[in-house]
């Protein structure tokens, strides 16, 4: 069987797993007046469920990553599904904030170890030239939950109370570990002489400005989107259900972006792809001050947003596994690391500047955003402009590894 057949049933599965996860991330904003109430605790207090989860998976990532490049792909993928599971079924338990903080680090660890692993399952089970594709399927799982994850969980939490939530997601958690047990062929990475040469890539200067160029497009994104709903309440007038509408319009599109991500970067290389969605990122938060304003202009400007922010994803991936596909876990998981560093992060410069910003606080938001992406142009034109790649060049493996695949006896 060739590997293209071998991919196209599991893509579907490791997509499941990811909006799961997805939905787990970006959920918790939504549920936490439900949890404030039944925990007895403070806005302010339960805040940290969000932020604890973020910085987790930001720590973790790199490190799992590294200590698993050897272990068989599917085997990593049913670990990180069952812990994430056992996480959110904890997550719904928990009979206190210090519990349930507990709970989340354990979550995040499961989630910071499947999506690089399942990225870096979809490219080796791929033909290069699909490969794009084929790590757009499993970002469209993250996409899809802020369409139909996010809202849905919100609305459960609001009719059945918060851990009614955490208990769906652990069963979600439970159902896609047993497909992708059953589903996934053995995928083993090329291996590596040791640890070292593994954590060698790390090094590269092409890696690590590809890193920070996530770190400064995503944190200049949720800089605004961690207050869209104060941003564009000119334009909703404070009404929860034309936000929830504009945020729909965001998800639908960042589907779509996250597609035309994939399939662009298979036809015109990643670079390219990369350098336009972030271009494009820029103009729409330099606008905001401009689009926030009205209702029309709200939606295209969500609408472009969605677009160009989830087109970034397939190239970067991209870029970081034809560095060195030995480390392709390792790289990627640093990419995740940068993500969700990036959305701690934008969240904690933007409270600073609504803070201190005045009566323009909330203007400033999408031009320190838009500055910030600006700055990621750059250093993703330093990454690709540099010659030497550090101490890893030289000895990385071949563009398109030939993982073993097959089911195991």
């Amino acid at each position: 069987m060739s590997r293209t057949r071998a991919v196209l049933p599991v893509l579907p599965v490791l997509a499941v797993g990811a909006f799961a996860i997805g939905t787990d991330t970006f959920v918790v904003a939504g549920v936490l007046p439900e949890v404030v109430e039944g925990l007895k605790s403070s806005l302010a207090d339960v805040g940290w469920v969000s932020t604890v989860f973020a910085l987790t998976y930001a720590v973790l990532a790199p490190v799992l990553g590294a200590l698993t490049g050897r272990v068989d792909r599917r085997t990593v993928l049913v670990v990180s599904l069952v812990v994430f599971a056992f996480g959110n079924a904890a997550s719904a338990l928990a009979p206190s904030l210090g519990w349930l903080l507990a709970a989340r680090v354990a979550t995040a660890a499961g989630a910071a170890l499947y999506i690089p692993a399942a990225s870096a399952s979809a490219a080796a089970l791929s033909a290069p030239e699909r490969r794009g594709r084929a790590m757009a399927v499993v970002l469209g799982g993250l996409s899809a939950a802020t369409v139909a994850g996010v809202p849905f969980g919100t609305w459960l939490a609001a009719d059945l109370g918060w851990r009614s939530t955490f208990w769906l997601l652990a069963g979600l958690g439970a159902v896609c570990a047993a497909a992708v047990a059953g589903g996934l062929p053995e995928v083993r990475l090329p291996a590596s002489p040791g640890l070292a040469a593994r954590l060698a890539p790390v090094r590269d200067a092409r890696v690590l400005f590809t890193v920070l160029t996530t770190l400064l497009f995503m944190t200049g994104g949720y800089l605004v989107l961690t207050y869209i709903g104060a941003v564009l309440a000119p334009a909703t007038d404070g009404n929860g259900t034309t936000l929830a509408l504009l945020l729909l319009v965001f998800g639908v599109l960042a589907v779509g972006g996250t597609v035309l991500g994939g399939r662009a970067t298979d036809r015109f290389g990643a670079t390219p792809v990369l350098l336009a969605s972030v271009a494009g990122l820029a103009v729409v938060l330099a606008t905001l001050p401009l689009t926030r304003d009205g209702l029309a202009t709200a939606v295209l400007a969500m609408a472009a947003w969605g677009i160009t922010a989830m087109s970034t994803q397939p190239p970067q991936q991209h870029r970081l596994f034809a560095i060195a596909p030995t480390s392709g876990p390792l790289l990627l998981s640093l990419n995740s690391s940068a993500t969700f560093a990036g959305i701690s992060l934008g969240g904690f410069i933007g409270g600073r500047v609504i803070a201190h910003g005045g009566a323009h606080g909330l203007d400033r938001l999408g031009q320190l955003g838009a500055v910030l992406a600006v700055l990621a142009l750059g250093t993703a034109l330093i990454g690709v402009r540099v010659k030497d790649g550090g101490p890893a060049a030289g000895r990385q493996a071949p563009a398109a590894p030939a993982p073993a695949t097959g089911k195991s006896g």
